[in-house]
């Protein structure tokens, strides 16, 4: 698990490094880059803990080992075979406050913050279990739900994640996947509104290429062609070296022919 977070950390930031003077990096990508780093730390702190507890598990074990061959040795006294036991009790309940504290940590790590009930009608938290949390792990937590196509609750986390930190460098990401998950849903005026808005609110974010091509996506299909096919043209125009620009001239020649 070590050796692999460490690589992917190492490949990424090699193709961040390659790509950055032609593109700028999105604030998705610097983000998942930070938690692979605070978790490839964490890694190496559990690491060290662990071997720490294994070799406390051996030295139990060779103190029973001595005490099963003592006991072959009828000149041993019950009381010495009583503190030698107690000794491996104390050391027993040391041992398990260890391993406590290693699963306390692994519990604190940022992927673990992520929700696994998708069936309980909420994604895992209250309002007042995010007024506590890291920006990026209310951020995650939403984007979680997404990823499941948990869309409602998505749409819920992220409007949350505006309100609570309405400054944070992704407000305008949170826009974005908000009206994603409309255009999923095939809500499409929703995300029309959607992806205007974080237009007009982020004119220098970085999602804006993305968000004028899924409204003109989504104009499309509402039967708007003109208006669609006229962001499809805007975004050309204003980005023309962009990925999405490329797929706004695809979506245009497959409407037109």
């Amino acid at each position: 698990m070590k050796t692999t977070v460490i690589t992917v950390i190492l490949f990424l930031s090699f193709m961040l490094w390659v790509s950055s003077p032609v593109f700028p990096v999105k604030k998705d990508t610097r983000l998942i880059l930070d938690q692979l780093q605070k978790l490839e730390e964490a890694i190496k702190e559990l690491d060290g803990k662990v071997a720490g507890a294994s070799q406390k598990i051996k030295i139990i074990e060779d103190k029973v080992n001595a005490i099963t061959l003592n006991q072959a040795d009828v000149g041993q006294d019950k009381e010495n075979l009583m503190l030698s036991l107690q000794f491996i009790k104390e050391e027993i309940n040391d041992l398990k406050n260890r391993i406590n504290k290693i699963n306390d940590r692994l519990v604190s790590l940022p992927v673990t913050t992520v929700p696994t009930d998708t069936t309980s009608g909420t994604s895992g938290e209250t309002p007042g279990d995010a007024a506590i949390q890291s920006p990026e792990n209310t951020y995650y937590t939403a984007y979680s739900d997404y990823l499941k196509k948990n869309y409602q609750l998505a749409v819920e986390g992220f409007k949350q994640f505006i309100s609570l930190y309405p400054q944070n460098g992704l407000a305008d990401n949170a826009f974005y996947w908000i009206g994603e998950c409309y255009y999923s849903q095939k809500m499409y005026r929703e995300a029309v509104n959607t992806f205007s808005e974080l237009i007009s609110n982020y004119a220098d974010g970085d999602k804006i290429p993305d968000a004028i091509l899924k409204k003109g996506y989504s104009l499309i299909e509402m039967g708007k062609q003109p208006e669609g096919i006229a962001a499809l043209k805007e975004l050309i125009s204003r980005f023309p070296l962009s990925e999405e620009a490329s797929l706004a001239q695809q979506k245009i020649r497959e409407v037109t022919d």
